[in-house]
């Protein structure tokens, strides 16, 4: 039961972090680039570090992939978050 829910999961963090990729090369400018960006570190990496936990069998490395992306769903909002900052507050040429 628990590969089902670990396969499912897995597929579900491809496809956020495919269309992610596809929305880097599709969107025109930085901002939404960067929004592009943080769906595959906020929503891909995290669900396939989740389903890799239901495959694991040791409760440690269990453990460890959940606190991992528990982590990457903490902090990754945030640095997207100052490098828009950065670069709204720095007025770059963002095309």
């Amino acid at each position: 039961m628990f590969f089902i829910i670990g396969y499912g999961l897995i597929l579900l963090g491809i496809i956020a972090i495919f269309s992610g990729i596809v929305g880097l090369f599709r969107f025109p400018d930085f901002y939404t680039k960067i929004h592009a960006a943080s769906i595959i570190e906020c929503c891909g990496v995290p669900l396939s570090l989740i389903g890799l936990a239901f495959l694991q069998h040791d409760f440690t490395s269990s453990f460890k992939l959940v606190f991992a992306s528990i982590l990457i769903l903490i902090l990754n909002p945030v640095s997207t978050h100052a490098i828009g900052k950065a670069a709204l507050l720095g007025k770059t040429n963002l095309k």
